[in-house]
Parts: C-alpha cells; structure tokens; sequence
C-alpha cells in the first residue's frame, strides 16, 4: 500500500476495533446525527444525494482513490457490517483522494469523520424501512434534509471530548 492520504486512511479503517461497544452509545448516536448534519450541507452545496452519498464523485468524477487500496480495505470489513457502512468507508478513501488532488471543494466540514470515529467508537449502523438510522440499539429518525441544516454540531470531533459525553 502506497503511502498517500487514502492509503493512510484505509489503515485507519482496517485496525477499527467493530466490536459493539454499548457505553459508548451516546458519541455514537451524536456522531451519526453530526454525519446527517455534514451530509445535509453537502448534499445542499454540491446537489448530492442525501444523506449517503459519494461527495467525491459529485465533485469530480475523475478523482478516484486507489482501486487496489479500497478493494484492500473493504475486504478487511467484517462480513456482517451493513452494505452502506461498507460504501462510507470506500467514499471515504475518494474523498481524501480529491483533497489530494487539490481540487476546489466546498468550505464544508469533513463529511465521513463523524462516521469513522463513530465505527472507531464500537459501532457501525443500519437502516431500515421505516426513516429511521440504527446505531445498536438506538433508532435515529432520519427526518428530513432540511431539519439537519444546522450550524451547529451534534458532536465534537475531539477523542477526550467523546469519552467525556459517554461518562
């Protein structure tokens, strides 16, 4: 594996620990609901799908991380990990890889972090029929686009401040 951002970043992925981590549910579903928030935001910015989408591709189509460092990655996953969980991580890598390309993006927060500290934080998520985002045992409403078009956070970014809220 190469040694650029997206290579870095999908070492990052490949030691997550995805075993549940129950005590941590608070950060988790913050972090969830601070993704929805960021993914509201781009998808208003660069007309994305929402609330999962490939920003980089909606961005430039042509920037692509690696294909060998995201078939690496997604084959370290588990097996049971939810499809879309799967698909965040790889987005994820391309994402880096457009800011390598120094290619012009929006002055938006970085979408996926909420969503890797969340699975570095025991967790991953699904979804199902009815609207709702399923982080362990907490349902999310997924609401609207709209009702995510906050300013403001629904979770630091900052490690000891996340041990903190699930204290």
């Amino acid at each position: 594996m190469t040694d650029g951002s997206a290579a870095r970043l999908a070492r990052r992925i490949m030691n997550i620990d995805w075993t549940e981590k129950p005590g941590n549910r608070l950060s988790q579903v913050n972090l969830m609901r601070e993704y929805l928030r960021r993914s509201a935001w781009w998808s208003e910015e660069i007309g994305s799908l929402w609330p999962f989408d490939d920003f980089a591709r909606r961005v430039d189509p042509d920037v692509r991380a690696d294909q060998k460092i995201v078939e690496e990655m997604e084959e370290s996953l588990p097996t049971l990990v939810f499809p879309m969980v799967v698909r965040t991580c790889s987005w994820s890598l391309h994402f880096e890889a457009l800011r390598d390309a120094e290619i012009q993006i929006p002055d938006l927060p970085d979408p996926f972090e909420p969503l890797l500290l969340m699975y570095e934080r025991g967790n991953s998520f699904s979804m199902e029929g009815t609207g709702y985002v399923e982080v362990g045992t907490t349902a999310i409403p997924k609401w609207s686009k709209d009702e995510y078009l906050s300013s403001e956070p629904f979770a630091p970014m900052d490690r000891e401040q996340l041990d903190d809220m699930d204290n």
